[in-house]
């Protein structure tokens, strides 16, 4: 019995060794198994970030290029095209609404958008400059915005010749004009067309001479549509032509800082003689005032078909800005008119003068925001036992803002 106890106990202690032995070996096996499973999903792993972080990298120098090449489009465009702008809100009073009749003195008042525009100026090549601005006026009444410039310069820094061609305001007149009406020399005599000038500009006394040519007839239309009290009466075998026939003349000098001075001629085909105008014009800045003065003279007129006579008007005027303050303009303008008639005639302008003030509310880098009013008083001719009025009072608003 105890031989085999003990045997039993010999047994049972190589047993316990044996599972052991057995359970090392297991946790020996597991441990290399995790080892090499761990080691290559570290290597898994790694490979991994360093993908993302590749593609992170690349998504960053793609973003960095577009934004690179927004910045380049931008630029260039900032660089090669300038905007401009404005618009204008107008309001006026006139004392009698009918001229006419002088037993009529109905006042009447008006407000409209008097003036939109949006230019730009576009640098197509270090000596080709484009210029398109596109305008529309008196927005209730008219509804329309046409292109009322169209241009294309050709100068050469140093250089002394230039070209300008396309539609504008050619280069005959000046119209300086510090209050809100234009002057009488704007209102008879612009020239708006498409044309070309050739100019000559010697850097000597700030000279600058040019021809332009340009298409149809303009100053009898403008001048009898003026409200200056001319009519034009025309044969019947007469049709106004559209073609590149009327030219100008302009040279301008400033022989000192702060003084132009310039004279213009122009001509046009007429009802049978051409119709010539000549002007010229003064401007003079010293201190804080402001001289301008402009005449325009008809040297050569058609016929009136009526009276077989050929009527030779004028017109000038003469006006004076002083910088009060930084914020601050006053005014003052006279301009008169001549229709070169020996008796009077109803309705036709005689005399004319304004008073206005301009006042700055904001202003910062191009951007403005101006306030600005005007008083005027137009004296008419009358003849005698006439109805019409000779004189009318007029008061002017406008809120302007311009970039």
């Amino acid at each position: 019995m105890l031989s085999w106890l003990l045997y039993f106990e010999a047994t049972l202690q190589k047993g316990v060794v044996t599972v052991k032995k057995l359970l090392f070996v297991i946790w020996l096996f597991t441990g290399l198994i995790i080892l090499v499973t761990s080691q290559g999903f570290a290597e898994d792993t790694k490979m991994e970030m360093e993908g993302l972080k590749t593609r992170v990298e690349e998504l960053e120098k793609r973003g960095e290029r577009q934004e690179e090449g927004s910045k380049g489009i931008l630029g260039v465009i900032a660089e090669k095209i300038s905007f401009s702008g404005g618009v204008e809100l107008d309001f006026s009073y006139a004392d009698d609404s009918d001229t006419g009749d002088n037993t009529v003195n109905d006042p009447t008042s008006d407000m409209q958008i008097g003036t939109v525009e949006l230019g730009a100026e576009i640098k197509l090549h270090e000596y080709v400059t484009g210029n398109l601005l596109l305008k529309g006026e008196n927005l209730d009444s008219e509804d329309k915005v046409s292109w009322d410039e169209a241009t294309i310069t050709i100068r050469k820094e140093g250089f002394p010749l230039y070209f300008v061609g396309g539609k504008r305001g050619q280069p005959f007149g000046v119209f300086e004009s510090h209050l809100i009406n234009d002057p009488i020399t704007k209102e008879c005599y612009e020239i708006a067309r498409t044309g070309a000038t050739l100019g000559f500009t010697p850097d000597i006394l700030g000279l600058d001479a040019s021809f332009t040519v340009y298409r149809g007839e303009i100053l009898a239309g403008k001048l009898y549509n003026a409200g200056v009290g001319l009519t034009r009466s025309t044969s019947s075998t007469y049709f106004a032509t559209d073609d590149v026939s009327s030219y100008i003349g302009n040279i301008a000098v400033s022989p000192v800082e702060g003084l132009t001075l310039a004279i213009f001629y122009d001509s046009e085909p007429g009802d049978g003689d051409r119709n010539e105008t000549v002007g010229g014009m003064f401007n003079l800045q010293i201190w804080k005032l402001t001289f301008d003065a402009e005449y325009m003279k008809a040297i050569s007129r058609e016929k009136n078909f009526t009276d077989d006579k050929a009527y030779k008007e004028s017109a000038w005027f003469g006006a004076v800005a002083l910088q009060v303050a930084e914020p601050l303009e006053l005014a003052a303008r006279y301009e008169g008119f001549d229709d070169d008639r020996d008796a009077n005639q109803d309705g036709t302008l005689k005399d004319r003068y304004s008073i206005g003030a301009n006042y700055t509310l904001f202003k910062k880098d191009n951007f403005s925001t101006t306030i600005m009013a005007e008083y005027r008083r137009s004296n008419y001719e009358k003849a005698s036992g006439s109805a019409y009025d000779d004189k009318l009072d007029e008061f002017f608003v406008r809120l302007a803002i311009a970039f």
